[in-house]
């Protein structure tokens, strides 16, 4: 895999078949405008097999009718003594209160010369509307009525999904399927990955209920 740090952790995995992964994902606040302040992942980090992991996630700023939303664009760190770059891919996701929201899809990077490509599967979370209460749609994107949700919000405080009220899925009290990255999937050389990502929320006066990646957790496998 071009370095110690890789090849130890690949020879760990022949031996032992399955190695699983626990890797905490950190993020920044990014001020965006009409939305408010928004979470954004930045970091991976922790260790695999006691080599360290250090990646860095950069992000680019998407523009859209509902204000202007930050998504990953570059990885750039540090497994052991490896540099791992690559370049992250994100699609635009309708979602029914922001508009069209950036998601990523997947990352590419090149190792010995070869280039891989890593699935990120869309998630959906659920992300209440500004304000604590969804303006729900008659159809044609008019606001029929406006019901309440009593707002549990404190900014810049992370609620865990559980901590959400028994009837935040039902219609017009929420955002219901926010898309989120849900994991990392892909082969590289004989090596299988599947990580899951679990998330919570950074909570904003202005933007509401935001789903952001928190952890990490799966495993890696021989192929």
């Amino acid at each position: 895999m071009g370095s110690d740090a890789l090849q130890a952790i690949r020879e760990a995995v022949h031996a032992q078949k399955v190695i699983p992964v626990e890797l905490d994902m950190g993020y920044k606040v990014v001020f965006s405008t009409l939305q408010g302040n928004l979470p954004v992942n930045n970091r991976i980090s922790g260790s695999i097999l006691d080599i360290p992991v250090d990646l860095r996630l950069d992000y680019s700023i998407i523009p859209n009718t509902g204000g202007s939303l930050p998504v990953n664009s570059v990885l750039d760190g540090f497994i052991g003594d490896a540099h791992i770059q690559g370049r992250m891919m994100h699609k635009m996701v309708f979602s029914t209160i922001a508009g069209n929201i950036p998601v990523n899809t997947g990352i590419e990077f090149k190792n010995n010369g070869a280039r891989y490509h890593l699935e990120m599967p869309i998630s959906f979370a659920l992300g209440a509307a500004r304000g604590g209460g969804l303006k729900s749609s008659s159809g044609g994107g008019g606001i029929a009525k406006k019901k309440s949700l009593a707002p549990k919000y404190i900014a810049g405080k992370m609620i865990q999904p559980d901590d959400l009220p028994d009837d935040a899925g039902s219609s017009g009290s929420s955002e219901a399927g926010r898309p989120i990255p849900g994991g990392i999937r892909g082969v590289i050389e004989d090596i299988q990955i599947d990580f899951r990502f679990s998330f919570t929320y950074y909570c904003n006066t202005s933007s509401g209920r935001n789903p952001i990646n928190n952890r990490l957790t799966g495993e890696i496998r021989a192929v």
